[in-house]
Parts: C-alpha cells; sequence; structure tokens
C-alpha cells in the first residue's frame, strides 16, 4: 500500500501544542505484587498476572533447611534459596544480573536473543539449555530439574500452559512486571526475585532501587527547568498497523517526566493502541522528535520503508532516535534487558534528546542520521 497520498493530508494536521491534559498515573505505591513476611516463611501475591485478568496468584517461599510450611493455601510452594532458575524474557536476565545470580540461569527460552556476552558465552559453553523458541519446550524444562521456572502469561490460553507445567511438578512464577506503569514499579519488581535468596541479595536489590530512585527524582526535577515542551511521537507501522503506547503505560510516563507531550495522550489506557496508518501519520508528521524506530536504525532505510516520512518534522530537523544502540546482529537489546532496571539510564537518555543534544552520552538511543 503506497502513504504518499497522505501527505497533503498531513501537510495541515499537527499534534496538540497545548498543554497535556490530565492523565491517571498509577501511583507507585500501587504496584501489582506484594510481599509478606511471616512465621517462617514468606507470602507473594501477584495482582493481575497478565492484562485484565480477574485472578491472583499467591507464592508460599519457604527455607529448605525448615521444610514446607503445614496449613497454608498457596498456588506454588517454592523452597529457597533457589539453585537452578529457568527464565523466559530478556528481563528476567535483566534482574537477576543485578542481584549477582544470573549464574544460576540453567535454561532460558530464545537463548540466543538475549544481549549480555558473558550470557551468551553461557549458552555457547552449554551451560545454559534452550527452552524453545516460539513456545516452551515442557519436555526440556522437566529435564533442566529448575528448582524455579520465571515466566509470564499474556493471556488464558498461556496462562493454562503454566498451569499445565505445575500441574507435572514444576515450580513456575509469574513474573508480570510488564503490567507495570511506572518504570520505577517496573524496576521495583527486583524485590521479587531478590526474595527468593538469602539476606545479602535482598539487600543488594534494596541498595540497588535506593539508587535509582534517586538518580530517576534527580533527572526528574533536571526536566521541570525546561520551559519548552517538544512534541513527541512514537513506534513505526508494522503490516499496515502502528501501534502506539497508550498515555498511562511505561512509555508516555518516561516522555512526560522527561519534559515532553506525547502526542497520543488521548489515549487513556496502559496498553498499546492500534493506529491505521493515516491517523498515525497525520498527527506524528509535525512532532518535533520520533523516538523508537524498532529496528531501524537509520534516516536511508526509514525514508525507503516510506517516503512519506521524509516530509515529517522530527526527520527534516534530525530529530529521531531508534532505542537499539546496544543491541546485536541477531536483534537483542539491552533496552529490555538492563533498561527495565535502569529507568533512570532511560530517563537520562530522553532528557538529553529532547533538551541538551550531545548524542555520544546516550545509553539506550542512538539518532537514526548518525
Amino acid at each position: 500500500m503506497k502513504y504518499l497520498v497522505f501527505i497533503l493530508f498531513v501537510l495541515s494536521v499537527a499534534c496538540n501544542t497545548s498543554k497535556p491534559s490530565e492523565v491517571k498515573l498509577q501511583d507507585k505505591d500501587e504496584k501489582h505484587y506484594s510481599i509478606k513476611d511471616s512465621a517462617g516463611f514468606r507470602i507473594i501475591t501477584i495482582k493481575e498476572p497478565f492484562l485484565n485478568a480477574n485472578i491472583v496468584e499467591r507464592y508460599v517461599l519457604y527455607s529448605k533447611l525448615k521444610g514446607k510450611p503445614k496449613g497454608v493455601s498457596a498456588d506454588v510452594f517454592i523452597g529457597t534459596p533457589i539453585e537452578r532458575i529457568g527464565i523466559n524474557s530478556t528481563t528476567h536476565l535483566g534482574f537477576l544480573t543485578v542481584l549477582n545470580q544470573q549464574h544460576k540461569i540453567v535454561g532460558a527460552s530464545n537463548a540466543k536473543l538475549f544481549y549480555d556476552s558473558s550470557f551468551q558465552q553461557r549458552v555457547a559453553e552449554g551451560k545454559v539449555t534452550e527452552l524453545g523458541n516460539r513456545t516452551l519446550n515442557h519436555e526440556k524444562i522437566i529435564a533442566s530439574e529448575l528448582d524455579v521456572l520465571f515466566t509470564f502469561a499474556i493471556d488464558a490460553a498461556s496462562y493454562k500452559t503454566v498451569k499445565q507445567l505445575r500441574e507435572v511438578g514444576q515450580p513456575a512464577v509469574l513474573i508480570s512486571e510488564f503490567n507495570e506503569s511506572h518504570p520505577i514499579n517496573k524496576a521495583m519488581w527486583l524485590e521479587v526475585f531478590g526474595a527468593f535468596f538469602d539476606e545479602n541479595t535482598q539487600q543488594v536489590a534494596d541498595n540497588h532501587l535506593s539508587m535509582v530512585q534517586a538518580n530517576y527524582d534527580s533527572i526528574k526535577s533536571e526536566s521541570m527547568l525546561y520551559s519548552f515542551l517538544p512534541q513527541v511521537t512514537i513506534g513505526l507501522p508494522w503490516k499496515g498497523t502502528w501501534h502506539v503506547s497508550g498515555a498511562e503505560s511505561y512509555q508516555a510516563q518516561l516522555i512526560r517526566d522527561a519534559g515532553a507531550v506525547y502526542c497520543w495522550q488521548q489515549y487513556k489506557q496502559s496498553q498499546s493502541v492500534p493506529l491505521d496508518i493515516e491517523t498515525a501519520v497525520s498527527k506524528g508528521f509535525k512532532a518535533d522528535f520520533w523516538i523508537n524506530t524498532g529496528t531501524i536504525r537509520n534516516s536511508d532505510e526509514l525514508k525507503k520503508s516510506n517516503a512519506a516520512f521524509a516530509k515529517f518534522t522530527s526527520f527534516e530537523q534530525k530529530n529521531i532516535y531508534s532505542n537499539y544502540k546496544r543491541s546485536n546482529s541477531l536483534g537483542a537489546n539491552d533496552y529490555w534487558e538492563q533498561g527495565v532496571v535502569r529507568p533512570d539510564l532511560i530517563l537520562g537518555d530522553l532528557i538529553t534528546i529532547f533538551h541538551n543534544g550531545g548524542d555520544s552520552s546516550l545509553t539506550f538511543y542512538e539518532n537514526v542520521f548518525k
């Protein structure tokens, strides 16, 4: 389908240049998990483990030395500290690396799509078993004798798969940090991972989160010094649809905290919003900045994908940024690995992009006109 026909239409339409409207924000105390210590064991409760799930998951963690507690109900009982770990997301590696527990990972799905070079070395040496590509391989999971499989569910069908693993004796814990709409809350899931180890590891988690919170708040306060609030659009079309983050999403929160106006703030939801190309182009056309252009990392590629993009204000002003600076040839991206536990670094990148220039100092982002 050709999109050049939209150029005349979008020339007259721009992002709303007024102050951002009120958006329902997630309070940083309203996380999707809670951790409660009881006599001799710990209870982790997960609210809404997948989007719109009307269920609560409950995990009881107990000391292997003391044994499983009696008279307590849970979806999963797990003896701690854990030693053999399986993971089903790049974010899980990000959390475990901060805790210095990544060496305990003995199985991973899509193992080649992780960015960390030391982890890839362990994969190459056969120390990490491939647990499946598009779907989890139940036989390999069971054969790996995991103390716990950290996984996730995106809907009722994938949740059913998790329950099937539990039925054959595999402890599986749902990590749903992706449901958090505040960057700090997403990073706070480090507490959940820390609970599976000893007190020293939990202290590492506390120290890291205190550092990230302080850095994030400091960088956010800097954004308040700028009177100019640039308009920002996001994403790239895929198979005729342009998905943008909702106004209550993690990405939108980062843009606001960096002192900018998100073009799609009218969509008051946390999940992504599918738009037709005409709608996406009409608002994105006059945005001052365009970020997160997927795997497209240079301006020639971008223009080749759609000639209309060359007429965008952000294109003419060379203000388009990819978050694939730290990635490899297989598509592994550290933005979704280290970035989950370092939202302060992401926010720092965005402040630099929107207000300060100086591309060389960016951690996760790069200008597509480099």
